[in-house]
């Protein structure tokens, strides 16, 4: 004779079901832990990052046009060899500048 419960289930099948509600809630609820604690987090990273990129990109875009209006400007001054020879010079000053201060900063 099987034991049955008010529904006309067996014993077994109650706790069957029992096992399967409470595996539902617990993917349910670690879901949930991890939609709020870790992805929607990443979400908001991952968009913050992407608008940063953008942001740098239009900046350097910005910048390269604005050198190269500077570099017209400056070639319709003096021409075109004297202003290469005067942005290399000042490049080259500045990269033994950061040079030296690299050196100095070691030891």
């Amino acid at each position: 004779m099987k034991a049955e419960t008010k529904g006309g289930k067996t014993l077994i099948d109650s706790i069957l079901e029992l096992i399967d509600l409470c595996t539902i809630y617990v993917r349910q609820q670690v879901k949930s832990v991890v939609d709020q604690g870790i992805a929607m987090p990443i979400r908001s990273a991952g968009r913050k990052a992407a608008l940063f990129m953008l942001a740098f990109t239009l900046f350097s875009l910005a910048s390269i046009f604005v050198a190269v209006g500077l570099f017209l400007a400056l070639a319709s001054l003096i021409g075109y060899v004297l202003a290469y020879l005067a942005i290399g010079a000042v490049l080259i000053i500045a990269g033994l500048m950061i040079w030296q201060q690299s050196k100095h900063s070691k030891g």
